[in-house]
């Protein structure tokens, strides 16, 4: 599920993603931005490589590599993420 960064209210709108300068309808958050990203981390800000920073990682951004975060999608990344690492540990690799 696509949501808010800031208050969780599901994201409604039409497509893979919202449009750059789409709000949401629960706070008026910007919804393009690198906290509602899908390659976005707390740890390293974000994962891809080829980024370059943006600014404030709640304002409002352009950036071309963009995909908002699905939770579900998230959860399925963890759960085979957790699954290598028990193989690994199991069979030293």
């Amino acid at each position: 599920m696509k949501k808010c960064h800031q208050c969780g209210t599901p994201w409604t709108g039409f497509g893979s993603g919202p449009r750059a300068r789409e709000i949401c309808d629960g706070c008026g958050a910007y919804l393009h931005c690198c906290v509602n990203c899908h390659h976005f981390d707390q740890q390293t800000s974000c994962r891809l490589r080829d980024s370059s920073f943006i600014g404030p990682r709640t304002a409002l951004n352009y950036c071309e590599f963009f995909k908002m975060s699905d939770t579900v999608l998230r959860e399925a990344e963890a759960r085979v993420t957790r699954a290598r690492d028990r193989w690994e540990a199991l069979f030293g690799r």
